[in-house]
């Protein structure tokens, strides 16, 4: 039976978000979805023991985010962040009861979005997914003080209190992407680029010296984590609410394994890129899965 659950008593920028809307990019609906991915996976696994891109989180990528609860809740909070309950610190990366009547505060520690998964919340849904694409502003718009979260309180997942999840050291270095224009390649990787915006929908770079394509090119269907050259000599690293088509030439796509680290870079930041073939980032991408697969783990496992 769906009650309230909880309630968002302070917000920064906060939104919906789960697995997305993939299987609708035909009839130009965007994916969305969690722009951290591995870390969203990792909230839908300790919360409910499964991820299949259905279990709904809210994905604070600024701001103090505060929620009230009104009956008993269970609950994970993912990626860099302090948690407390009522004041007192609790631990983030781990399942954690919720009593009702208190308070939950959440704090983001700037490095990426941070995810939290309360249980038996049951947003609505636009084609199968609570995402909020904040770019077409399909699915909503994002949390406001006093928007309710509502659900089955009855879903209490008490076998999944106390798991808890082992740091992955992250990747580092240069971001590996797999080129598409070879001649625009090589002055791409040889020189730094500096973060200038950060958006769901896109990071803007720009790189002293940079000549600006002069030559337009039609327009082509892209995907999240493509680097697009702009007529005002800046790069765009698409995110996960961009357009499904583009019109400025591609140098290349950031490969799924340095995907999640585009939304832990913040304004100023200067990073690089290094090229790496599609098949080499495919191992890449595998060997972090099985990674990140086994950094769960149970109190009981400790013994």
């Amino acid at each position: 039976m769906t009650g309230l659950l909880a309630t968002i008593t302070r917000t920064g920028i906060a939104t919906a978000q789960d697995g997305g809307r993939p299987g609708f990019t035909d009839v130009g609906v965007p994916v969305a979805g969690a722009w951290h991915r591995a870390r969203y996976e990792r909230a839908c696994a300790l919360l409910c023991g499964v991820v299949d891109g259905s279990t709904p989180t809210i994905e604070v990528l600024a701001g103090e985010m505060d929620l009230r609860a009104a009956t008993d809740l269970v609950l994970v909070v993912t990626g860099p962040a302090q948690v407390s309950i009522d004041g007192r610190r609790t631990a983030v990366g781990a399942v954690v009861r919720v009593p009702a009547g208190a308070g939950v505060t959440v704090i983001p520690d700037g490095v990426g979005p941070v995810y939290v998964a309360v249980s038996g919340w049951r947003p609505d849904r636009t084609l199968a997914s609570c995402s909020v694409d904040t770019f077409s502003h399909l699915g909503g718009a994002a949390f406001t003080v006093g928007d309710p979260l509502l659900g089955d309180a009855a879903e209490l997942p008490e076998d999944r209190v106390g798991w808890f999840h082992r740091p992955v050291r992250p990747p580092s270095g240069p971001l590996r992407i797999v080129v598409t224009d070879v001649d625009r390649a090589e002055p791409f990787l040889a020189r730094p680029w500096v973060v200038r915006r950060m958006a769901r929908s896109g990071v803007r770079l720009r790189s002293t010296g940079w000549l600006a394509p002069t030559e337009s090119v039609d327009s082509f269907p892209v995907v999240p984590g493509a680097i697009q050259l702009t007529p005002d000599a800046e790069a765009i690293v698409l995110g996960p609410d961009g357009a499904l088509t583009g019109g400025y030439p591609v140098v290349g796509v950031v490969a799924s394994v340095d995907l999640d680290r585009i939304s832990t870079l913040s304004a100023g930041a200067e990073i690089t890129f290094v090229a790496i073939e599609a098949t080499a980032a495919v191992k890449s991408w595998a060997t972090a899965e099985n990674e990140r697969s086994r950094s769960l783990a149970h109190p009981s496992m400790l013994a």
